[in-house]
This record gives structure tokens, sequence and C-alpha cells, in this order.
């Protein structure tokens, strides 16, 4: 089993989308040990964003259902489309989805989506996603992985009530 590591490392000097807090770490003696404290906003690095992140009365990320983040999932160049009957789907080179396209991937059954890019798409996009219990994960490192079919396994913090969660995101293969 190969296992690939698909999380965007955090450190001060990366990329924050405009507006969004800036990474920080501090580390700091206590004692005989050393502590670290961490300042970044929800949306920082590899994140997975919740319906929260848009409605008010939406699902915040720590109740987000763990098996649409825990299950087979395509990896597909964009512009191309998934093939496969995964629920999850993971664009590469990604492009922003089109409304359209985001209708299609609802109708195929998808749960969750996820691009190698800042954003999955545009405001309109990110909320019939939300709406419809389609999870997003942003700012995936797809670098290495090849189209496919992989066992995805993304976990958020269990942050209560939040509308994102920075993520540790892995592909597996020779799973399936």
């Amino acid at each position: 089993m190969k296992i690939h590591d698909v999380s965007v490392g955090l450190h001060p000097e990366m990329y924050v989308y405009p507006g969004d807090p800036e990474f920080s770490l501090a580390r700091m003696k206590t004692g005989d040990a050393f502590i670290s404290s961490l300042s970044l906003g929800t949306h920082t690095g590899t994140h997975i964003d919740a319906p929260a992140h848009y409605f008010e009365n939406g699902f915040s990320v720590d109740e987000l259902d763990l098996k649409n983040l825990i299950l087979p999932a395509e990896v597909v160049t964009s512009p191309l489309l998934p093939t496969q009957n995964c629920k999850a789907v993971l664009f590469k080179n990604a492009v922003p989805l089109s409304l359209e396209t985001a209708e299609l991937l609802l109708m195929k059954g998808v749960k969750t989506v996820g691009c190698d890019t800042p954003s999955i798409g545009d405001d309109d996009v990110h909320r019939f996603l939300l709406k419809n219990a389609i999870v997003i994960i942003e700012m995936l490192d797809l670098t290495e992985i090849c189209d496919g079919v992989y066992q995805m396994i993304a976990l958020p913090l269990k942050i209560e009530g939040a509308d994102a969660s920075p993520a540790r995101v892995v592909l597996l293969d020779d799973m399936l």
C-alpha cells in the first residue's frame, strides 16, 4: 500500500487567500518542554469547507458526516470529468467549477469535491455545493498524483461551530 499525502504544508511564507489571516507559529519553552502557539484562518492551506461557510444555520465542520471524508475518490485532470462512480472527485490542475458542472456532479451522486486551487469556484458554486451537502476540499497538492481511483482519508480538525478547518488529506492506492 502506498500513502500519498496531498496536504499543503503550513508555514509562515505560504499562500493565504487575499483577506484571510496570515499563518504564524510561535514556539515557546515551558519548563522542560516546548509548546507552540498557532494563528491561522480556518481556510488556511488544505482545508475542508462546511455549509456554515455560506449559510448562517448550516452544518459546521465538526458536524460533517465522516463517511463523506473517508471513501474512494477519483482524481481527474481538468477539464476532464469523472468517469467512475466514486462519491468523491478531486480535480487536478483545477479550473473554477461552473454551476453546470456542479449540477452534473450532484446528479452523479458526488458527496465530496476537491481541487488543487484556493477555491473550487465562485460564490454561487460554493453555495450550490454546500446547500446540497457536497463537502468541499480546497488547496490539495495533487502534483505527484496520477489520474485514477484512490481511497481518500480527509479529516478536518473537530472545531465546534467552525465554517471550515485545515485538514490532513491522504490518498491510498492498492487498497481498493
